[in-house]
């Protein structure tokens, strides 16, 4: 072989060693692809933030109480009212829920989310607007969702300093639409339904919101059908008899804040980890909010992105959730419900900044069986030393052994607070009927002694959390958050697979 042709073979096997294989190549694909969706992310992202400052502010200077401009980041603790206004003037003509409506601008759904950077902790507490309060700055009494509407956001949000003494230091206000449009950009959220559903007012036999769910099951809830949902006020389920049951009419704003509490849990699920991965479903939930969402004019984008930051890790599940605690009666004709002081107390010390761990929080009750009374006496004198407050004692006829510590399906960390305070081997146990922070210490009969040397590992552990819905239920007054109707839905958190 000549030279030349030597050399040109020499050519082409050095061409075919630097030429990739097809391995290589796809790595380099992947490589660039990934470079510009990053570029892409960084870019929706930063449109995404620049927008939240064109979204509609309202000045409140004189109603917000300032929030500590001296704490730092990680220290700052923050109550920020959430009204849900029942405006539906952008809503299409035909939705149902416009029926009989020209626009108007009501409260329909008012909230206060504390947010405590301290300890990472989060809550809600859903005041019922059927609330029978004071009105600031009007010489009377009335359903507090009526300051919304009289006032707007500064004579609501006064109404609730005044007569609850929780600070408000920021207010965000969305309405029918920007629920709508936020639920949408997030695709569908998923419910639990044990049972087909409706809105119906047995009175004027006629549906309020429009919702109709025809099937049992988890449901994937669009934007029109969410809203009907968590605004039904008249929530019938269907029966094994095929006979609808529910919509008990004096129960109707507490069973609709159950329903509510759930289902903003599971849009945060959502949103945390479809808005986290998905710069689009992210860009999404700011369109929605530039449109239907009012934000008070010192909250801004950075506070807002350093509370996002603060709470990055924040599961949803861990959402402290309550509502006021309330009794139902009636102003000449109106059904309305009056707050339940002794009840609300614990819960409105920790929106008033007191942390989760905080003695004051926690409403703390002692039964017992008579062979116990004088230590469940020395109990409550110590609890009351620490600073739990008054604890009433009374004698019931229970059938357990041992000590447990009853708490609400909302109220664990709450429990722990008391157990602390306890001698070890009280057991933590979730009963039905218990209302916010109110903890229940049962002194049932003396185990019965054990030789130390004869004992024997079992499947329980003290001081374990357990649940028993059943546990001595006479004790429990179902009627004891205001209610008297069991929620209907199987609440989705535990079943559609959040």
């Amino acid at each position: 072989m000549s030279k030349s042709k030597v050399a040109r073979a020499q050519r082409r096997a050095d061409r075919r060693a630097r030429r990739r294989t097809w391995p290589q190549r796809l790595v380099i694909l992947v490589n660039v692809i990934g470079i510009f969706a990053a570029l892409g992310t960084a870019y929706v992202i930063r449109n995404s933030y620049g927008r939240i400052e064109s979204i509609e502010r309202v000045e409140l200077t004189g109603s917000l109480t300032p929030a500590e401009q001296d704490s730092p980041k990680g220290e700052r603790v923050l109550n920020v009212l959430l009204v849900g206004s029942d405006s539906s003037a952008s809503l299409d003509p035909d939705d149902p829920i416009n029926v009989g409506r020209e626009g108007e601008r009501n409260g329909d759904v008012i909230i206060v989310a504390h947010i405590d950077e301290r300890d990472g902790t989060a809550a809600l507490l859903s005041l019922p607007r059927d609330l029978w309060v004071p009105i600031a700055g009007r010489d009377r009494e009335a359903k507090i969702n009526s300051a919304f509407s009289v006032g707007g956001p500064a004579m609501l949000i006064d109404t609730i300093e005044q007569n609850f003494g929780i600070p408000i230091n920021h207010y965000v206000n969305v309405d029918f639409a920007g629920f709508q449009g936020l639920v949408d950009a997030l695709g569908e959220v998923d419910v639990w339904f044990d049972a087909p559903a409706r809105d119906w007012n047995t009175r004027t036999n006629s549906t309020q919101t429009g919702f109709f769910m025809p099937e049992a099951g988890c449901q994937a809830l669009d934007g029109p059908t969410a809203l009907a949902y968590v605004r039904s006020r008249y929530y019938q389920t269907l029966g094994p008899d095929g006979q609808w049951v529910g919509g008990i009419a004096e129960a109707s704003d507490l069973n609709r804040i159950k329903r509510q509490q759930d289902f903003l849990k599971q849009v945060a699920a959502e949103a945390i980890s479809s808005g986290s991965r998905n710069p689009f479903v992210f860009d999404g939930l700011v369109d929605a909010a530039v449109e239907h969402v009012t934000l008070d004019q010192e909250l801004s984008p950075a506070l807002l992105l350093d509370i996002g930051a603060a709470f990055r890790e924040f599961d949803s599940e861990s959402l402290l959730a309550y509502s006021l605690p309330s009794d139902f009666d009636f102003v000449g004709s109106a059904s309305v419900l009056f707050p339940n002081e002794e009840q609300a107390l614990p819960m409105l010390e920790l929106f008033r900044g007191a942390s989760v761990s905080d003695p004051r929080t926690v409403r703390t009750e002692i039964v017992h069986v008579s062979s116990r009374s004088e230590e469940a006496e020395a109990t409550a004198r110590s609890l009351l030393i620490r600073g739990f407050g008054d604890v009433p004692v009374s004698p019931a006829p229970l059938e357990h052994v041992g000590v447990e510590v009853r708490h609400g399906p909302n109220a664990a960390q709450a429990a722990e607070v008391v157990a602390a305070e306890l001698a070890p081997g009280a057991r933590l146990v979730q009963v039905s009927g218990l209302p916010g922070r109110t903890i229940v210490v049962a002194y049932g009969d003396e185990p019965p002694a054990v030789d130390p040397d004869s004992a024997q590992d079992d499947d329980g552990v003290e001081g374990e959390p357990t649940t028993d819905p059943s546990a001595d239920e006479a004790l429990v007054d179902s009627d004891a958050d205001g209610g008297g109707e069991i929620p209907e839905s199987g609440f989705s958190e535990a079943t559609c697979g959040r």
